[in-house]
């Protein structure tokens, strides 16, 4: 119980509330029960005051005969008797006194000095609903020079009453109490504690990190305006949660792209190393041998033109190298406007003499100019990789097309090949460095496994792309560009023989 009160904020304004209203009302209770006849008392006294006086001016306007009409009036108006006596204290109006009041030790009657208050006096047996007190006042009439006195008598019977009927229902009253004090207490409990509870369950959401509720309370006193920070409390921690939710899914990809990058680049020394180590192992070899002069190695012009041709290829895959670690530092590109047209045709004639020794037919269908900005360099060299690609990975005596064309605001260039063909599986692995499509893996039939790798970094470089698929006639490249409209005498391109 104890742990209830202190937890429960309901419980402890609803004992507070009840017991402050049943003190409350209990404490009205009583002082009105206590305080009532004195109230009443002191009021009559000073109504009484006044009746006195005004009855004693009437008086003196009328003679001792005429009185009895006036004195009946009066009795019947105010409802409390009068006594008219004479200086030797005989009766000579009214009602008699010893009526109503007793006598004093000596006999005399005790009747109270004009406009004040007297001591106690306990009414007699016979007529108990009279007091205590009278008012005296002194007056002669009209006919007569002789001091009279006017006695008013104040009756007790409606106080007296209203404190018996109190001391009678007080039971009633209590419970009475009890109950507006419990049904009020529930009322200003619920009222004030419901939205403090709802905030409270709202809060306890909120620090569990669940920012969907809203308080929707439409009040403009504190409570509302705590409910209204709340609820923006919750839309701030949301939209934070939001960004920071945001921001580490972003360096969560950032650290897997990263990861990604390091292991991309061990694969790639490893496969350099793998890619240089077979032809040292070779050149090695046939080197000691013509040194040693042993078996066929003793004819060293043979072997030192092989040894040549090696040196070649390694010479090859490391220019291939140099030019991926270009790409891979993202070095500043030498941007300038460059005529594809003249670039495409200077490269078909460097290629020329692998075309004529496979028997195959170049057919060109290219534009009068077609302009791009980039770097000519790299540009040749995208466009002689995607070249000899298509010539080595074809069977002699086929047809090679190259056309180009404006799409939009790009460049498109593509290079198509017959009688070829390239799995499925081996498509997503098409620009990885150093894949070969060649079951074999020879350097004759598949290159250094670069070129394509090359090709696409050199496209993302110059804010293109390169796709590879299979198309009817065989495989088709599609080199995309920006398009940049120049005229002839902006031509800026570098041919390299």
């Amino acid at each position: 119980m104890i742990t209830k009160l202190k937890s429960s904020l309901t419980t402890k304004i609803f004992l507070v509330t009840c017991l402050l209203l049943t003190a409350v009302c209990a404490l009205t209770y009583g002082l009105i029960a206590q305080l009532m006849p004195l109230t009443y008392t002191a009021d009559q006294e000073r109504l009484l005051a006044a009746q006195a006086d005004w009855l004693a001016k009437q008086l003196e306007e009328c003679t001792l005969a005429d009185c009895g009409p006036l004195l009946s009036q009066f009795t019947f108006q105010y409802g409390v008797p009068v006594s008219i006596q004479d200086s030797a204290g005989n009766v000579v109006g009214g009602v008699d006194p010893s009526d109503i009041m007793p006598t004093g030790e000596n006999g005399q009657r005790e009747v109270l000095p004009t406009h004040s208050s007297g001591k106690d006096i306990q009414p007699n047996n016979e007529n108990s609903d009279y007091i205590v007190h009278c008012i005296g006042s002194d007056f002669s009439f009209k006919d007569s020079s002789e001091n009279c006195q006017l006695l008013v008598f104040a009756s007790t019977r409606a106080v007296n009453q209203a404190a018996e009927a109190l001391s009678h229902i007080w039971p009633w009253l209590a419970a009475a109490i009890v109950l507006v004090s419990v049904l009020t207490s529930l009322f200003y409990a619920h009222f004030i504690t419901r939205p403090i509870v709802r905030l409270s369950g709202i809060s306890q959401r909120l620090s569990e990190l669940d920012f969907s509720w809203r308080c929707t309370e439409q009040r403009t006193d504190e409570i509302g305006t705590l409910a209204h920070n709340l609820d923006e409390l919750a839309d701030h921690l949301s939209r934070s949660m939001q960004e920071l939710q945001a921001a580490n899914d972003a360096l969560q990809k950032d650290v897997e792209r990263e990861q990604q990058l390091e292991q991309a680049r061990r694969d790639f020394f490893s496969a350099v190393s793998h890619e240089l180590k077979a032809p040292i192992t070779v050149m090695k070899g046939q080197l000691g041998g013509m040194l040693d002069g042993i078996g066929v190695y003793a004819d060293r012009d043979k072997y030192l033109a092989r040894s040549l041709v090696v040196a070649n290829q390694m010479e090859s895959l490391v220019r291939e190298l140099l030019t991926v670690s270009r790409m891979e530092r993202g070095g500043e590109l030498s941007m300038i406007p460059v005529e594809l047209t003249a670039l495409i045709r200077n490269c078909l004639q460097n290629y020329d003499e692998l075309f004529r020794q496979k028997e195959q037919e170049v057919v060109a269908d290219l534009p009068a100019e077609i302009w791009s900005k980039g770097d000519p360099a790299l540009l040749k060299k995208a466009l002689g990789n995607l070249l000899s690609n298509a010539a080595l990975h074809s069977p002699e005596g086929i047809k090679i097309w190259i056309s180009a064309r404006k799409k939009e605001d790009n460049i498109v260039l593509n290079v198509e090949n017959e009688g070829a063909h390239i799995a499925p599986e081996q498509m997503p692995h098409l620009f990885e460095p150093f894949f070969r499509s060649d079951p074999s893996r020879s350097r004759q039939t598949g290159g250094s496994g670069l070129e394509l790798y090359l090709v696409q970094k050199i496209a993302e470089q110059h804010g293109g792309s390169c796709q590879i698929q299979n198309s009817e006639k065989g495989v088709c490249a599609t080199l995309i560009l920006p398009n940049s409209t120049q005229t002839t005498n902006e031509l800026h391109i570098l041919l390299f023989s």
